[in-house]
């Protein structure tokens, strides 16, 4: 299951403590920023403190309808490296009109850093193990995309700029 006791790597770089906690099926809320699954939803107006949603690989954005605007973070799970469906979910939910922070949770490490931000993720939690100070590298390993996508709406090839 989800573990948020690994500090979280912002988009920018930057590093910061997570601040929620999962709500266990016993249904007891913390008083601080809480995670809900999507079998949760309903408890969603009990929630005092920031309210995100954990989506899985069951949880498609295409299949399932969520209260966006009442969500101030969505974390996405990626339970293995070989499933890319995390990454088409940001995307969804980006073009769907979520503008909180989209957070990728469970496999990740350096290599699908860029990958994660170019489809609309805000900030990673590494798979455990990783080294925060080496994947901070992997956030810009392309300065210079020519692909269209969430994070960059004007590739190179349509701004006309010559890169050196």
């Amino acid at each position: 299951m989800l573990n948020l006791d690994f500090p979280v790597l912002q988009k920018d770089g930057l590093v910061a403590e997570n601040t929620y906690t999962l709500v266990e099926e016993t249904g007891e809320f913390p008083s601080a920023d809480v995670v809900l699954t999507t079998a949760q939803l309903d408890l969603l107006s009990q929630v005092k403190g920031k309210k995100a949603l954990l989506i899985t690989v069951d949880d498609s954005p295409e299949d399932h309808v969520f209260p966006l605007a009442e969500l101030d973070s969505i974390f996405i799970e990626f339970a293995g490296f070989n499933d890319g469906r995390g990454y088409s979910f940001a995307a969804l939910l980006r073009r769907q009109g979520f503008k909180g922070e989209l957070r990728a949770v469970g496999d990740i490490f350096k290599d699908v850093l860029n990958y994660l931000k170019r489809s609309g993720f805000d900030s990673f939690v590494l798979k455990e193990g990783k080294s925060l100070e080496e994947a901070k590298s992997g956030l810009n390993d392309f300065k210079h995309p020519y692909q269209i996508s969430t994070a960059v709406p004007n590739p190179n090839y349509q701004t006309g700029q010559i890169l050196s």
